[in-house]
């Protein structure tokens, strides 16, 4: 997905949200702007918005001399999922929809993003993954391609956010009970509140899989940027499941089939999700519809009508 002119000022609005959480001055968030207003102006527009979102986040830490802003929210995500999940877990193990409320849960999470909300209402937004049609369905496929697998068949999970990170644990720990062999990959450095190596450690991940690195700093996944490590595991993967708009937003037309899970959260990745998926458009405003969405070939569209 390339970046269009309302990522523009998001990234802005972004810009000024990071300065006054780094506790900058009045004049100093003002420089900022000015400074990342320069950097917008020189960005590759056939580049991804998580490509392009790294040099913003990059030129707001020199001026700050504050790598990881967002380290105090990141904490309070996980320690407040790490709470509710045991809840979850206890709703759901064992039932015969368990595979599809892990789903749902796990999108669920994808709310807490702090890229693209100063705040959200994570409770609120689990109790209606309950019940939310998904607005783009290839669930089906899903659990057919998980169907099709053998034991030990390799799934590579790309995790996004932290807190997230928490809620992804009741998929990952289904999957890894069906016999297939994890490997969870987050970022290598601090960007906005993606998950680092340290949160999945606090979410439990390391019990059900193996932790690596993408080896970027993207809020996405820039293969072009990745380690050759991680690159040898997207290629080899029996499986790849990408969690999170940003994912999407750097791998929806790479050439692998790829399940993506994630709430849309903005028009732009609503309007490129349609293009992509065949939905109606008018069923992707970018306001919150939760989406499992399979990038190969062949796939029915479930086409929902009812009201979201």
């Amino acid at each position: 997905m390339k970046i269009h002119g309302e990522c523009l000022p998001c990234l802005l609005r972004q810009t000024l949200r990071t300065a006054r959480l780094s506790h900058c001055s009045h004049d100093l968030q003002i420089h900022i702007l000015q400074e990342v207003s320069l950097v917008i102006a020189g960005m590759d527009p056939m580049q991804s918005p998580p490509a392009n979102a790294l040099a913003v986040y990059r030129r707001i830490a020199e001026i700050t001399g504050c790598e990881d802003p967002y380290y105090d929210k990141k904490r309070a995500s996980n320690q407040q999922a790490l709470q509710i999940v045991p809840g979850l877990r206890h709703e759901i193990q064992g039932t015969e929809q368990e595979l599809l409320s892990a789903v749902r849960f796990a999108i669920a999470g994808n709310i807490i993003d702090y890229g693209a909300f100063e705040t959200f209402d994570i409770e609120a937004a689990l109790a209606r993954s309950r019940s939310a049609n998904l607005a783009v369905d290839h669930f089906a496929a899903f659990s057919d391609a998980l169907d099709r697998m053998t034991t030990g068949s390799t799934i590579l999970y790309l995790t996004d956010n932290c807190g997230e990170i928490v809620y992804d644990a009741l998929l990952v720990e289904y999957l890894q009970r069906r016999g297939f062999d994890l490997v969870i990959a987050v970022k290598e450095g601090p960007i906005i509140n993606d998950a680092l190596v340290e949160d999945a450690l606090e979410a439990g991940l390391d019990n059900y899989g193996r932790i690596i690195t993408n080896g970027g700093r993207y809020p996405g996944t820039e293969l072009a940027r990745c380690s050759p490590q991680f690159l040898e595991y997207f290629k080899a993967a029996d499986l790849v499941i990408a969690k999170g708009q940003g994912n999407f937003e750097s791998l929806s037309e790479v050439d692998r089939d790829i399940f993506f899970l994630l709430t849309i959260k903005c028009a732009v990745a609503a309007q490129h999700m349609a293009e992509l998926s065949g939905v109606a458009p008018e069923m992707l405003p970018g306001k919150g519809e939760m989406a499992v969405y399979y990038s190969g070939k062949n796939v029915s569209v479930h086409r929902n009508t009812a009201k979201l």
